[in-house]
């Protein structure tokens, strides 16, 4: 444990410029960046590579995406037959088939309604970053004057500041890409992707994830593989659909696999707002009898 010096009234005014530069620091960096790599493994697509980056800051979301070894993809898209697809089982399509459109009656017109009257959630989202570092700023202030629950005070402040970066933004981005508050489990599940399915392109597909923790976020490592019907004779697909092509056939060719991580951070920069509890036990604050005592002493003098 690191010596604590003796708390003076000139580490406030050092605690206070140090307080608003790392908030000022943090409030022009990027809050929230997301990641995708994608990759085509095997396949006629690959060795496709494709990045995609996106920055979230105070003002702007922006967006970057770099499509690498593209000339195979460009190959494939051009041969791909892009309507060929294979009905699901019958179950599921009933299932699909009678949720959509009960919804549809029932629902569509609130749709309409609503979407004209969303929240914008990612500007609920800066502004609560915007109010929770300018609290922590005032909270190192108020340390200056005579106060007894200043240092609660504080201490509320910066797990205001943690919450709003780490909670409160991030759902305010998830709620921002799906559209809307999403109270009703219907409209929930009809703007899922993959809830008005009825056919499919990809057959014979395996898919597995994997969740892991990182600095200040988190990953997601996705494979996903199948037999593309696209890439099939007209009068083979049904076969194709029905059992696995047999190794060096001729449909065997449209098996395609592909490689994809995507990662959710915080700001590299939001990282620096944890010294501020070490520069609370470094540099001390003086005890309220304390800092009365030596006000009265300087006016007596």
């Amino acid at each position: 444990m690191l010596p604590r010096p003796r708390p003076h009234r000139a580490f406030g005014a050092i605690r206070l410029t140090v307080t608003a530069f790392l908030a000022i620091h943090v409030f022009i960096s990027a809050w929230l960046v997301a990641s995708v790599e994608g990759v085509y493994t095997e396949g006629k697509p690959a060795p496709t590579e494709a990045h995609s980056l996106v920055a979230i800051d105070k003002d702007r979301t922006m967006i970057d995406v770099e499509i690498k070894k593209a000339t195979s993809f460009f190959f494939y898209a051009l041969e791909r037959d892009g309507d060929a697809s294979v009905p699901v089982n019958s179950s599921s399509t009933s299932e699909n088939t009678s949720g959509d459109t009960s919804g549809d009656e029932d629902g569509g017109g609130d749709d309409e309604q609503s979407a004209g009257g969303d929240e914008e959630w990612l500007s609920t989202g800066r502004q609560s970053i915007k109010v929770a570092l300018v609290a922590l700023v005032l909270s190192e202030l108020l340390m200056l004057f005579h106060f007894k629950w200043r240092h609660h005070v504080r201490t509320l402040a910066f797990l205001a500041t943690l919450t709003a970066f780490a909670v409160v933004f991030p759902a305010c981005y998830m709620l921002e890409l799906s559209g809307g508050e999403g109270d009703e489990s219907d409209n929930t599940a009809t703007n899922t992707p993959g809830a008005n399915i009825e056919t499919v392109s990809f057959v014979h597909t395996n898919a597995s994830s994997d969740f892991s923790l990182v600095w200040l976020g988190i990953e997601l490592e996705a494979d996903f593989s199948g037999y593309d019907l696209g890439l099939v004779e007209p009068e083979n697909r049904t076969t194709v659909a029905a059992q696995v092509p047999e190794e060096g056939g001729e449909d065997a060719s449209s098996f395609i696999a592909f490689e994809s991580t995507f990662q959710i951070q915080l700001g590299q920069n939001l990282d620096s707002l944890l010294v501020l509890p070490f520069m609370w036990y470094l540099l001390p604050a003086v005890k309220p009898r304390q800092q009365s005592k030596t006000l009265v002493s300087v006016e007596e003098e």
